[in-house]
């Protein structure tokens, strides 16, 4: 269980990594604000697994890597709460969550930045706000702008593995 949950740490750390390099890209950085929040709760169950209980009053949690007071105090804020939902959960039990929920957000990645992308694109409407008799164009208006951006996607990636930048 010991060795399958650092893999799990592992794999987690080489996903974010990559949200974390490519942030400094333009349009990219939204991408990894996405990633931390979908990420909260796993970084509880890693705190969980590792020390247990949380020992921390919620008043003094600040996130280390954030340079910004505010912005240290508003992700630690979202750490503290994400590791106080797994009080009562054993280390084993946390590990096992962990390792799960890490398969999962690995399976379910490219769907998320397909649907992060889509936020992002002004070209796709938002479907909260489609009348039903503009169904059908707006639904083609959508296929047009994900084709659009699929294809201009493959060939930034393209350029961008000609300079080196994926390591996979």
């Amino acid at each position: 269980m010991d060795e399958c949950f650092l893999k799990a740490v592992d794999k987690w750390k080489r996903l974010r990594a990559r949200f974390d390099q490519r942030q400094v890209l333009k349009g990219e950085y939204e991408f990894f604000i996405k990633f931390e929040e979908e990420t909260f709760p796993l970084w509880g169950l890693y705190q969980q697994a590792v020390v247990g209980d949380i020992n921390v009053p919620k008043k003094d949690y600040m996130d280390p890597e954030e340079k910004s007071w505010m912005w240290g105090w508003i992700k630690g804020n979202r750490k503290w709460h994400a590791w106080n939902k797994c009080v009562g959960l054993s280390k084993s039990d946390a590990k096992f969550l962990f390792i799960e929920e890490v398969r999962s957000l690995e399976q379910r990645l490219p769907e998320l930045l397909e649907k992060w992308k889509d936020d992002a694109d002004p070209r796709i409407p938002d479907e909260s706000v489609w009348q039903p008799e503009e169904r059908a164009e707006v639904a083609e208006a959508v296929r047009i702008g994900k084709l659009e951006r699929r294809e201009r996607d493959r060939i930034k990636r393209e350029e961008e593995e000609k300079l080196g930048m994926w390591d996979e």
